[in-house]
């Protein structure tokens, strides 16, 4: 004899089934919005960087550009308007904060191609190497790379500047290298 009989609903199996489909769907539903969370916050945070670093590149511009290196080097006591008066090489960037490990907590840093000289001090070299920057280079125009300081004598002037920041996905960086250079209006 055959049986005829309906089956109502689900048995067990297919019940278990069905709710491990729908759990391993939830899963990947909910670990891609976290990830899309995770990334809108590193997008954000990279932004804030590029737009620091573009600013300050903006402001270097703007300013006089024969006084640049004595305004935006680590050394204070070339400052042009006496000691400690310049803006310095280091700046603030709003809304990120500093990696670890800074010196003054500050996340932003300008870097110009330079080395230290046990007798006179802080010095723009042309010597320096630094591929990212083109260097070395001619800075001053009159056809030779020396080791001399070129503070006074540039033309040309390459400048580096970074944003180091610890963000939700750990310590970052962000670096922008530009050439600034002197034209002549007439």
């Amino acid at each position: 004899m055959i049986n005829t009989r309906r089956r109502d609903g689900f048995t067990f199996v297919e019940l278990a089934l069905v709710m491990a489909v729908l759990l391993s769907a939830l899963l990947i539903f909910s670990s891609t919005i976290s990830g899309v969370a995770r990334q809108r916050a590193v997008n954000r945070e990279s932004s804030l960087a590029m737009e620091a670093a573009r600013n300050e590149l903006e402001i270097l511009r703007s300013e006089d550009f024969s006084a640049l290196f004595a305004l935006f080097n680590d050394d204070p006591t070339d400052d042009p308007n006496g000691a400690g008066t310049a803006p310095g090489h280091r700046f603030v960037v709003k809304d990120l904060d500093a990696a670890p490990g800074l010196p003054d907590g500050l996340a932003g840093e300008i870097w110009f191609p330079s080395s230290v000289d046990p007798v006179n001090g802080l010095e723009l070299r042309e010597d320096v190497v630094d591929h990212n920057l083109g260097m070395p280079r001619d800075l001053s125009g009159d056809g030779v790379i020396d080791a001399q300081d070129h503070a006074a004598s540039y033309f040309i002037l390459p400048v580096r500047i970074r944003v180091r920041w610890k963000g939700k996905s750990g310590v970052r960086q962000y670096e922008l290298s530009s050439q600034i250079c002197t034209w002549n209006k007439s």
